[in-house]
């Protein structure tokens, strides 16, 4: 399934490609045009250049973008990480606690039911 897929991914893509490669490539987008800037004045450019030069910042922006949430992502489940440790060990503490306490709760049952058999009581816990 995954073959079908980029299959069809890359073929889509080719296809995409072709069309922008065939249509700038005519006449109309080979016409210079100048770009109008108040301080400077540049020369004249072929259109496809500036939708060339337009596609790359785009992609570059882009890049940039998935770049910082990429990064920022990763912090934040570093942090989460690291909160989920600083529990687990209270999580160890608190079952340590417990397990002590649970010891003195038995002993103290036991001396209990000796206490009551030193008196002549029957068993109750028994």
């Amino acid at each position: 399934m995954k073959v079908v897929k980029w299959s069809l991914v890359i073929a889509v893509t080719a296809a995409i490609t072709c069309i922008l490669i065939f249509t700038f490539i005519q006449e109309p987008f080979k016409a210079s045009a100048q770009v109008k800037i108040p301080w400077c004045n540049l020369p004249e450019i072929p259109i496809y250049l500036y939708l060339a030069a337009t596609f790359a910042i785009g992609l570059l922006l882009g890049f940039f973008a998935a770049a910082y949430y990429y990064i920022a992502g990763q912090a934040g489940i570093h942090s989460k990480k690291k909160e989920i440790r600083r529990l687990e060990e209270v999580v160890a503490e608190l079952t340590f606690e417990m397990e002590g306490l649970r010891k003195s709760a038995g002993q103290a049952s036991k001396k209990i039911t000796e206490s009551l058999k030193a008196v002549g009581e029957k068993d109750l816990l028994a």
